[in-house]
């Protein structure tokens, strides 16, 4: 029987921490936004969030963690979180991380969004973290300028596996 009235910690975001570069030199001042969006938490309406890069081109958000009915519920326990982190410079929109995600907290995303380290010049990629050990899906799809390596992690650009970032450049 599902918990319709149980009430379940929902984790919209785990902390984040990153710097911005821009071909090796720290952005400073560049405002950085963090979107999260879950239909089980205020109707699904966005919740959005502002921060200013350091003298050295950093940035943190806190943990965001709601209380929802959604994942007890027949038709609402696979309801994804939408996050995104992203940098705006003039008309070019920079996405540092874009994932649709489970209620819960899933260690190998918890570990890449602390490691926001993006430059500019980067190209962006399609990563797919595999997170069945850690109660996530095999392909957990992330899309960002930041670009991570690990056994757990395979990247693509334009839908073509890479092996390194050195073919993309």
């Amino acid at each position: 029987m599902f918990g319709i009235f149980k009430r379940y910690q929902v984790e919209m975001s785990p902390e984040v921490r990153g710097r911005i570069t821009d071909g090796g030199k720290p952005v400073v001042g560049m405002q950085v936004a963090r979107s999260l969006t879950y239909k089980g938490y205020q109707k699904g309406k966005e919740q959005l969030e502002h921060t200013l890069t350091d003298a050295d081109g950093r940035f943190s958000f806190k943990a965001l963690m709601v209380k929802s009915r959604l994942p007890g519920d027949l038709f609402g326990q696979n309801m994804r979180i939408a996050q995104a982190v992203y940098v705006e410079r003039g008309e070019q929109l920079y996405s540092l991380w874009s994932a649709h995600k489970t209620w819960n907290s899933i260690k190998p995303l918890s570990e890449l969004l602390v490691q926001l380290n993006c430059d500019l010049q980067d190209k962006e990629v399609q990563h797919e973290i595999n997170a069945t050990d850690y109660g996530g899906i095999p392909a957990q799809v992330v899309i960002s300028i930041c670009h991570w390596q690990g056994e757990l992690i395979s990247t693509y650009y334009n839908n073509e596996l890479i092996s390194s970032y050195e073919e993309i450049k």
